[in-house]
């Protein structure tokens, strides 16, 4: 799918960062029981920075497995992750992180912040201004946490395309650019609604999780991770430098992708996995497992790269990956708009042959 020599330049430029996405992947399947796929999908969208959609029901541990997730690269501390106490024992926002639970009543200033009614209200008309309160926002923060995102009304979710994809924020004509790396989101069950499929495309990389089943091993799995999770989890602080810096990392990785891009690393049209792809793509959108759009589909490339390259790291091989029709599986694991068990593993056996 990508030139080879490309392929290779990326490996050994960010194999420190790959093998610590490996770690930080380790790490967090140490500490959730029956997570692996979500945690996998979690480090194909920190390495792309594609924004993620965990799909199960309440208490599945979605939030926290991402508050897991800051906590390792030190974006937050053990306490309330929305708050970081001050050397003077104060309270105040945290920039970097920020979380919020939609619902139809959320309204954009929920997230965006309210206006500053000292500033508009100011005693001296000179001073008076139609300003956002925007410490602690969700246009200030690095990584964003949207749970129960497809709750929110229609006026939320279009304000947050461009904010997904642009990594922009519109306020009243003005543009601001901002900081966020990584936006993570959970729902209960994806949306029924017709109105709501832009934003549903918007999400490349979509997980689903369920409860433990009902049989003494995974019961007992479940309960020793999770109990020693919920009462003595690692403490952040206590964590050290291990992925110090790795979110500094991933983004020179989405940054040299591009700078490369630029240069001249293109697609490798005459690549035989093209056939495996277009047979995928056929089936599933014969089965109405997804319509693959093609900004899902041009999205993908990357993800299918970031995956062979995950794949390398992880067995710590010291020659660069090729990409595989094995690679192509991130679509079925990570990109369909319906569950169809039987159907996917179908997929799997005929068109990729596993």
């Amino acid at each position: 799918m990508f030139d080879q020599k490309s392929i290779a330049t990326l490996y050994y430029a960010h194999r420190k960062t790959l093998s610590s996405l490996v770690a930080l992947e380790s790490a967090l399947n140490g500490r959730f029981y029956n997570m692996q796929a979500a945690i996998e999908c979690m480090m194909l969208a920190a390495l792309t920075g594609e924004a993620m959609l965990m799909i199960g029901p309440p208490g599945t541990a979605k939030s926290r497995l991402v508050r897991s997730f800051c906590g390792l690269v030190g974006l937050i501390k053990d306490e309330d992750p929305a708050t970081t106490i001050r050397s003077d024992g104060a309270l105040q926002k945290n920039e970097k992180y920020f979380e919020y639970l939609l619902t139809q009543f959320t309204e954009p200033s929920e997230l965006f912040g309210f206006y500053d009614l000292g500033k508009l209200f100011a005693a001296e008309a000179s001073q008076r201004s139609f300003e956002r309160a925007t410490d602690g926002m969700m246009q200030k923060a690095e990584v964003v946490f949207l749970d129960e995102v497809f709750n929110a009304s229609s006026a939320i979710l279009n304000s947050l395309l461009t904010f997904m994809n642009e990594r922009k924020f519109h306020d009243r004509g003005r543009v601001h650019q901002t900081p966020m790396r990584l936006l993570f989101s959970a729902t209960n069950h994806p949306p029924r609604e017709e109105g709501l499929g832009a934003a549903f495309d918007r999400f490349l990389l979509r997980c689903r999780l369920d409860n433990a089943a009902a049989d003494p091993t995974s019961l007992a799995q479940l309960l020793a991770k999770a109990w020693n999770e919920t009462h003595a989890a690692p403490r952040a602080d206590s964590q050290g430098d291990q992925f110090k810096g790795l979110l500094e990392a991933l983004d020179a990785y989405r940054l040299q992708v591009d700078a490369m891009t630029r240069a001249g690393m293109k697609i490798n049209t005459d690549d035989i996995l093209f056939s495996r792809l277009a047979d995928l793509v056929t089936e599933l959108r014969r089965k109405d497992l997804s319509q693959m759009s093609n900004r899902r589909l041009v999205k993908f490339s990357g993800v299918v790269l970031a995956h062979a390259l995950l794949r390398a790291a992880r067995a710590g091989d010291a020659a660069p990956p090729r990409i595989e029709p094995r690679d192509l599986m991130v679509i079925l694991n990570y990109g369909l708009d319906q569950e169809d068990a039987s159907t996917v593993q179908t997929l799997r056996t005929h068109l990729l042959g596993m």
